[in-house]
């Protein structure tokens, strides 16, 4: 016996003999998924016969999406000249109009004259159309996925397009031909058998279900490649580490990622005058006040430490300067400071050890390559206690990347906030090396102002990315965590 839907299949290729998918479809009055379901049971049993044809289609990626529905960039800031605003200049762009900028120009379609963007002849022509080919090649494209036909048609523009991310080019066998074959006649006799293709509420209920047969589903049946909800790779990561640490008492805390000098550099010992703190090194932000400390209590304490460690004159005004931080200790160090200066007046109010950590972005001026990028996540550990050791240090960090499947160790290293201290690294099956993943240590009785007899302090940053790098063999270079291709994601083996 043949089930309903391939009973209406047979009947529609009987009525017209060969035809394609969507005219089968629509004869059958089913939806796409049935039909295919339908065709690849019939194809097994030999009652059709199926010819097949391999194809290409223009699939839109979600930039590409946003770009149809608001225009490209170019288009934009071409009506934005076009319609005679107050003279623009590539400063006053944000970042999608320097990007459109940098279209526009590459276009001919723009020109700079006296640092004021100015439109080409080519220019005007655009902004006298209602929109430019290739964002009207989106539009298209937004509903419309183009098959084989149409990438021929638009095959330079769609290549235009596919570099810049905006469209991805798939291959696929397409159906081109279905023939009903004598054993598929010969069923049309057969009947449909009294049995349930489908559940809901009410068949439950009513207990109609019972001593009924049940569809039986191919879960090989080629149907329409549907994209389920995917995490991030690095939002897996973050969640797999937040995990680890709560496990193991840890606190998560939080701070700004708009900072002074006083917590990024001066409150970890780091001297004025350090190569990291210079521009070079370190984003600093222009249109700020420097921040006031007058209500900070420990800059005392850090100026002292400074000038006697260091032996130079100690600037408040260099601590003022605000800048994206650098890394995520000094949200550390905000908490480490508001914990001493309590626990100096109520030592017998907390209950030692207290466990911390942060997690967020950091920036600094690097030179960007497969394993640095200007902007990363990194991860702060943070254990004060009594009688704490290196040994509790390296427990702690082992035991926490050995939640996900890491193998660590350590090298002595200098840091001028920590002392004795050390670097961790990662074994990389990948690439057959171990990989720096951060610093660690015991922060100085400089910075703490307690002596280690009464208080001590355990510390570490790992970087994020990294890890992604060392643990997933697919990711061959930081960048590619931050593309923003959906498809990306959604390809991907793995949760």
């Amino acid at each position: 016996m043949v089930h309903r839907y391939e009973l209406s299949v047979l009947k529609a290729l009987k009525e017209r003999g060969g035809i394609g998918l969507e005219e089968l479809i629509s004869l059958a009055s089913i939806g796409k998924d049935e039909a295919m379901w339908s065709l690849e049971n019939l194809k097994e049993r030999g009652m059709v016969r199926i010819d097949y044809e391999e194809d290409e289609r223009a699939v839109l990626s979600d930039e590409g999406r946003d770009y149809a529905e608001s225009g490209l960039p170019e288009e934009l800031l071409i009506r934005r000249i076009n319609a005679g605003e107050d003279e623009i200049r590539p400063s006053d762009l944000d970042d999608k109009g320097k990007l459109g900028l940098q279209w526009a120009k590459k276009d001919g379609m723009v020109e700079i004259e006296g640092g004021v963007l100015k439109l080409t002849a080519e220019g005007r022509r655009a902004g006298a159309e209602r929109m430019l080919p290739d964002s009207r090649l989106l539009k298209e494209l937004l509903d419309n996925p183009g098959d084989g036909a149409a990438i021929r048609s638009n095959g330079e523009r769609l290549r235009r397009l596919e570099k810049r991310g905006l469209v991805r080019i798939e291959k696929h066998k397409k159906i081109k031909r279905i023939e009903i074959d004598e054993k598929g006649i010969e069923g049309l006799g057969e009947g449909v058998p009294d049995s349930i293709d489908s559940i809901d509420r009410s068949i439950i209920a009513s207990g109609a279900w019972k001593g009924m047969e049940f569809k039986r589903y191919d879960v090989n049946v080629n149907v329409e490649k549907q994209a389920p909800a995917r995490r991030h790779p690095m939002k897996r990561l973050l969640d797999d580490l937040k995990d680890a640490y709560v496990s193991m008492g840890f606190r998560e805390v939080s701070g700004p990622a708009v900072e002074s000098s006083f917590w990024v550099f001066d409150s970890l010992f780091v001297p004025q005058d350090h190569p990291a703190r210079d521009a070079q090194d370190t984003f600093y932000v222009a249109n700020l006040d420097k921040a006031a400390l007058d209500d900070v209590p420990h800059v005392k304490t850090i100026k002292r430490a400074h000038e006697k460690g260091w032996h130079t004159k100690w600037r408040e005004d260099a601590a003022g300067q605000m800048l994206l931080r650098t890394h995520t200790t000094s949200v550390s160090s905000r908490y480490l400071y508001s914990v001493i200066n309590d626990f100096k007046q109520n030592p017998d109010k907390y209950e030692l050890p207290i466990k911390l950590f942060s997690i967020g972005r950091v920036f600094r001026n690097e030179t960007v390559d497969y394993r640095h990028l200007a902007d990363f996540y990194q991860m702060d550990g943070l254990i004060i206690g009594k009688d704490l050791t290196l040994s509790n240090l390296f427990d702690q960090i082992t035991k926490i990347y050995d939640c996900i499947g890491m193998k660590i160790k350590f090298k002595p290293s200098y840091f001028p906030f920590v002392e004795p201290g050390v670097e961790f690294m990662a074994y990389s099956e990948k690439g057959g090396e171990w990989i720096e993943l951060g610093g660690a240590g015991m922060i100085r009785e400089e910075i703490t102002g307690i002596r280690r007899s009464k208080l001590s302090v355990l510390a570490w940053g790992p970087g994020i990315d990294r890890i992604l790098l060392i643990k997933d063999p697919t990711i061959s270079n930081i960048s590619e965590l931050y593309n923003n291709d959906i498809g990306w994601v959604r390809d991907r083996k793995g949760a």
